[in-house]
């Protein structure tokens, strides 16, 4: 029984984390669309299905359908934090938000502006800036495999900045921004799909807002270009909730090691999809820099599974409302 469900939670996460990854090809569909008005239409339409779907999966999805939607008791008791530290909770919850439409503004305008190398470098480096963070703000201590992967992949880092001639800043802000919304998740009691429904409530008035402002102006999309992109509009927020709910699917079902490895399924998919699609180019340094990268995700892995292995016998699942592994884009 324990293997099936293993087995259940290693394809969910693994069909996450390929959906995640080939998220470039879909917003590539909107290359036409300011970013910002992508992100809002993401924000609103995503919401809608999550208030309808978060129900439907309490009341008809029996056990897995609770797991997904984060158990009936999740809300209410989000409700009573709120009323005792009301300010703390919205606060926590008004961050989350905020930093993850930076995540979601940069990687949609990154790609495209067919740019995907540097958005798959951002979630490749994500988790090494969570390390830092870490260090920075949890004041926890580095392993020797930690130092050894942030050192090497900062050597790429350099590399690949000194190939392009400019700084990856749109690497950098993908990756400090995804880190910055796994370091305020921690400290949240939510599941993932329940999170991402308060975060986009709290975006949901400014979004709506700023698209009743672009649609009174004439310069809004929907509406005035044609069906199919009003569809695609839609549809950027529907494509947003289903790895998240395999994801949960998968949170209390893979052992953390594991996940630790397979959250590079979707910057190398989104690697491959910027040199096969996109058509994009790395010179002799921009190869350097990437392998130095590589090199460090792989001591990070070790590392990780390193550490775990003392406590692998007793239980070294994930926790299902920590955030970590997750993908944002």
């Amino acid at each position: 029984m324990r293997d099936r469900s293993t087995r259940i939670g290693l394809v969910s996460a693994l069909a996450a984390y390929v959906l995640w990854g080939a998220f470039p090809l879909f917003w590539r569909l909107l290359g036409h669309v300011p970013p910002l008005e992508l992100v809002c239409h993401r924000v609103l339409w995503s919401s809608l299905l999550l208030l309808v779907a978060i129900p439907l999966l309490r009341r008809f999805g029996g056990e897995l359908g609770s797991e997904i939607a984060g158990g009936s008791r999740e809300v209410p008791s989000s409700v009573r934090m709120a009323k005792r530290s009301r300010f703390v909770h919205v606060s926590t919850a008004a961050a989350a938000a905020i930093v993850i439409s930076i995540n979601w503004l940069s990687f949609i305008w990154a790609v495209n502006q067919d740019r995907v190398l540097e958005a798959a470098l951002g979630y490749y480096i994500s988790p090494l800036f969570s390390v830092g963070l870490g260090v920075l703000v949890l004041r926890e201590r580095l392993s020797r495999w930690q130092w050894g992967a942030i050192l090497v992949a900062l050597v790429g880092v350099i590399s690949i900045a000194s190939a392009s001639r400019s700084l990856p800043w749109v690497s950098l802000l993908l990756a400090a921004s995804f880190a910055t919304y796994g370091l305020i998740k921690k400290s949240t009691s939510v599941s993932p799909l329940i999170g991402l429904l308060l975060e986009n409530v709290i975006l949901t008035l400014p979004s709506l807002g700023y698209l009743i402002w672009l649609s009174r102006t004439g310069s809004g999309t929907m509406g005035n270009v044609a069906p199919s992109t009003d569809l695609l509009l839609v549809l950027g927020g529907v494509v947003t909730v289903p790895p998240l709910m395999l994801f949960a699917l998968a949170a209390r079902r893979v052992p953390l090691a594991t996940v630790g490895m397979l959250q590079y399924i979707s910057p190398t998919l989104q690697f491959l999809l910027g040199i096969q699609v996109v058509g994009e180019r790395l010179n002799g340094p921009g190869w350097l820099g990437f392998v130095c990268v590589w090199v460090g995700c792989l001591l990070y892995v070790l590392g990780t599974r390193k550490a775990l292995m003392p406590t692998a016998a007793r239980d070294s699942r994930l926790p299902d409302r920590s955030g970590q592994g997750l993908q944002s884009d």
